[in-house]
């Protein structure tokens, strides 16, 4: 339940290029497969994820490759609500 009063909200500016690294792309597909109990699948191919599972509705279970970024970060914003706070990170 989202709340104006509680929570941290988190903002990350930096520059966005491709994750292609085929390790680092199956550690993701690991996790989310382990997130989500099985229900988000992904093979590495290519530098992509490719989707194995059924996508919304049943569809066919290929198909629907996710490309990966990573962030460099340059800077980062937190702003904690209960008690009301605030921060910035720089690199």
């Amino acid at each position: 339940m989202h709340r104006w009063d509680r929570g941290l909200d988190i903002v990350v500016e930096g520059t966005a290029t491709p994750a292609t690294d085929p390790h680092v792309l199956q550690r993701l597909a690991d996790a989310w497969a382990t997130k989500w109990d099985g229900q988000w699948r992904y093979r590495v191919d290519d530098g992509r994820l490719q989707r194995t599972h059924e996508a919304a509705g049943g569809a066919a279970g290929t198909g629907g490759d996710a490309i990966v970024f990573r962030v460099l970060p340059t800077k980062i914003l937190t702003f904690g609500r209960a008690p009301f706070i605030q921060t910035r990170h720089t690199f």
